[in-house]
């Protein structure tokens, strides 16, 4: 219940996800399967999945040899994308009762996570959807305006969570969090984001590395499978991780700025004491 550096917060995010794994985990999983399987259906609607699996294009545009893509190939990106920030902004709402729950000595209750999360369902996921689509627009137009609508919005699923507004209401306070502080978030979330695409990309190498030596005529696409499938499960992990880091940034700044972790301190004494004050 002090400030935190980066380091500290990307450490302290994985301890969130161990202590929470059963519920991160299985969310991080979720969002997880739902990117690959957004990128794998677009890739096969279009046609472009064996153009994908093949690998050859990366090649090329590293060469120099080609300067434009399949149309199939920016779609399935875009859609993997939005489903990947959609789903990170509404695990970081539900990471952020986790935290909650720890910061007051309540961690290993089941039910003061349950508490902070009742009848935030339908805004978390209207939260999400709005963030996830503004970004993703802003990126598909000019890149910058995305960036930036994120590092405004970013820590909007934490403030519906554990702030109970309304979504405007949640929007206005998350640009009011992020003023002056974004070029942070902007680091903090870059970090956890390559480290996350570094665990998957290694994990991701090693199944089909093991694939190939399994079934030695494996076909492309079956290599492209069983390296997807491995970076899903781990993304039960990696996920939940980007997730808690977003979390634990929120109750960061409102330590930094609005002497949260007093706040949190005396509550949590109070409950130890039996007489836990009104949420």
């Amino acid at each position: 219940l002090r400030p935190q550096t980066v380091g500290e917060l990307l450490g302290a995010g994985f301890g969130l996800v161990r202590r929470h794994f059963a519920l991160l985990g299985m969310l991080g999983l979720l969002i997880g399967a739902l990117s690959t399987a957004a990128r794998w259906g677009v890739l096969a609607a279009t046609g472009t999945l064996e153009t994908f699996a093949d690998g050859e294009w990366t090649t090329q545009v590293l060469s120099g040899g080609r300067t434009t893509l399949p149309i199939g190939l920016y779609s399935a990106a875009g859609a993997s994308s939005l489903v990947t920030i959609i789903g990170a902004m509404a695990l970081a709402g539900v990471a952020v009762a986790a935290a909650a729950a720890d910061a007051v000595g309540a961690g290993r209750d089941a039910t003061a996570v349950r508490a902070y999360l009742t009848g935030r369902g339908g805004s978390l996921v209207a939260i999400a959807l709005l963030v996830g689509l503004g970004t993703s627009l802003g990126l598909t137009m000019l890149v910058l305006p995305g960036i930036f609508i994120y590092l405004t919005w970013g820590l909007t699923g934490p403030v519906g969570t554990m702030e109970k507004g309304s979504v405007a209401a949640a929007l206005s306070r998350s640009a009011q969090l992020t003023r002056r502080r974004r070029g942070r978030l902007f680091g903090l979330t870059l970090l956890a984001a390559i480290i996350a695409l570094a665990i998957e990309t290694f994990v991701s190498s090693g199944a089909q590395m093991i694939a190939a030596q399994l079934v030695p005529d494996i076909s492309r696409v079956g290599l492209l499978l069983a390296g997807d499938s491995a970076a899903v499960l781990i993304s039960a992990l990696t996920m939940s991780w980007v997730g808690a880091v977003i979390a634990l940034y929120y109750i960061d700044v409102r330590i930094r700025s609005e002497n949260l972790g007093e706040a949190l301190r005396s509550y949590a004494a109070a409950r130890g004491a039996g007489q836990p004050p009104a949420a």
